[in-house]
């Protein structure tokens, strides 16, 4: 399954940032780690299969700079929260206000900007939360023994 098709979205200044998607049901977007890629984080180990196969469209964006995603050399291209402009551009171009958001590591604080400036997905995850199967904001919680 490493081997989805990418797709292409514009970041809101006009970057073409990469995504890859999995699955039908309910959309849950995974957001990969520093240095890493969804390929890397979510693909290649089975996670998105499993996801997938438990009802839900996952979708991962490469982060910008990363994987199959624009990587401009102007530093200009790197405002602070872009990262986040980056996701919002994503569920604005798939059109998405019902979802679920997760992520892993550089992933994690994209996630808790987009939380911070306005996100609302249903449910999310971040280190030291779990995110079950179900679609309430009451599937995130709390794992025993993460810190």
């Amino acid at each position: 399954m490493t081997d989805l098709p990418v797709r292409h979205f514009q970041g809101r200044d006009g970057v073409d940032l990469a995504y890859r998607e999995v699955g039908e049901g309910r959309p849950l977007v995974l957001i990969h780690g520093y240095f890493s890629t969804a390929t890397v984080n979510w693909i290649r180990y089975g996670h998105a299969a499993e996801l997938a196969a438990r009802g839900h469209r996952v979708i991962m964006p490469d982060l910008r700079a990363h994987g199959d995603s624009g990587k401009p050399h102007d530093p200009a291209a790197y405002p602070p929260d872009v990262l986040a402009d980056d996701g919002f551009a994503l569920l604005d171009a798939l059109g998405l206000t019902d979802y679920d958001l997760g992520g892993y590591s550089l992933g994690a604080r994209t996630v808790v900007r987009m939380l911070a400036r306005g996100a609302t997905p249903a449910a999310r995850s971040s280190p030291g939360w779990a995110l079950t199967a179900s679609s309430t904001p009451a599937a995130a919680a709390p794992t025993s023994g993460t810190s």
